[in-house]
């Protein structure tokens, strides 16, 4: 499986919790690997929203979708850190601007904290299983400190894959049961990548 030179990892699965820590769901680290606008779903878009409730430019619970108010939101966010344009679209530079303000591997570059001289990948799967039925991500970096951060991007990612299939919009209680679903997606890549710090 992989490249030479590459290690795999897969995090630990079966941990239980007892539902979701209101700490966890302050949108403090998002991984955010793609562009979001109008239409956008899933767990990184709950993510931002949770991130866009707390600093108090979104008024509504985060749902996973990306709709008007979320536009207007990061809109808003994009005006107070003199992003332009301020579109409402979370493109590179919103992503890049919210990872150094909190402090993440900055998105779009291949590999977190590469080093010269290092050339060995380590890659991290993490996978979400419901009903029987598993999702899986990987994620690779070149250093080891950065295992924290790709087991949690592949996390977030897997997680959220899961809740989107496990509750697809058109079920009956899907969008409800989805958002609920999401909440527990923090708290659990938390303690899923807590052997990675």
């Amino acid at each position: 499986i992989g490249n030479p030179g590459t290690t795999r990892t897969m995090a630990k699965k079966g941990r239980a919790f007892k539902g979701p820590d209101p700490k966890s769901l302050r949108g403090d680290a998002c991984y955010f690997y793609r562009d979001m606008g109008a239409g956008s779903y899933g767990g990184d878009v709950n993510c931002l929203q949770q991130f866009l409730n707390r600093k108090g430019y979104l008024k509504e619970d985060p749902t996973g979708y990306y709709g008007e108010k979320t536009e207007q939101a990061v809109s808003s966010w994009q005006k107070s850190n003199s992003i332009k344009p301020a579109n409402g679209v979370l493109g590179l530079a919103s992503r890049v601007l919210y990872a150094k303000k909190q402090r993440l591997p900055v998105p779009g570059r291949e590999d977190f904290g590469s080093t010269s001289g290092e050339s060995k990948k380590v890659c991290i799967d993490v996978c979400s299983e419901f009903g029987g039925v598993q999702d899986c991500e990987t994620r690779c970096v070149r250093s080891e400190k950065d295992k924290v951060h790709a087991c949690k991007e592949s996390c977030q990612i897997a997680f959220s894959a899961a809740c989107d299939r496990a509750y697809p919009p058109s079920a009956p209680g899907g969008p409800e049961n989805y958002k609920l679903c999401l909440k527990y997606l923090s708290q659990s890549c938390e303690e899923t990548c807590a052997v990675y710090r």
